[in-house]
């Protein structure tokens, strides 16, 4: 299949331009989604000229929703994507936008299409793993979070994302990164147990 790679293109050139260097939803995070939603996405059988571009967008509204924490960056992406898709005469727009806003977490919505719901499970995979831990911890650093926030929020969301996936091919590539937060969490608890004990 021959695809519309050479408007890919405009679409990433865009999208560094936009987004930079945005922490731990910054460029290499979009990067490292794009290619896991290549890999699912040829796996599964989903149409990557509707997968990929809504893989570089999906954060394109971050900063805004960083400076502006009531702003949905997950909606006002879309808006974003929508507006750019159209500016390059790309097709697919109304595809593109819907994985766009239905790809957060936190609005728990179960997407429809099987873009869509690759993106979903491409954007979690990032979160576990190495780049998972590292990804927790940096951002707990930069807004000054204790060991014990850093463990609730790895037990209230980081633990469950991999039940929360929906392709064979995402959990075959989430099974030893999930294991490793496991192995983390219970690490982690142990040790903030003996530091707690009065000796």
């Amino acid at each position: 299949m021959v695809y519309l790679k050479e408007k890919w293109n405009i679409i990433k050139e865009f999208v560094e331009k936009e987004l930079g260097k945005n922490g731990e939803h910054g460029l290499d995070h979009i990067l490292r989604v794009v290619q896991y939603c290549k890999y699912i996405g040829k796996s599964e059988g989903a149409n990557l000229d509707i997968l990929i571009p809504a893989a570089y967008l999906h954060d394109i509204a971050r900063p805004m929703e960083i400076e502006t924490p009531l702003i949905d960056h997950a909606e006002e992406g879309a808006k974003i994507a929508e507006k750019f898709l159209e500016s390059i005469n790309y097709p697919y727009i109304e595809n593109i936008t819907y994985a766009i806003k239905v790809h957060r977490y936190r609005k728990n919505l179960t997407p429809e299409t099987l873009e869509a719901k690759i993106l979903q499970d491409a954007d979690r995979i990032d979160a576990l793993g190495a780049i998972g831990i590292y990804r927790v911890i940096s951002h707990s650093a930069k807004t000054n979070h204790s060991l014990e926030h850093i463990l609730k929020h790895f037990e209230e969301k980081i633990l469950n994302l991999y039940s929360r996936l929906y392709t064979k091919t995402a959990k075959l590539i989430a099974y030893d990164k999930h294991k490793m937060i496991v192995k983390y969490v219970e690490f982690l608890k142990e040790e903030l147990k003996f530091v707690e004990v009065n000796y």
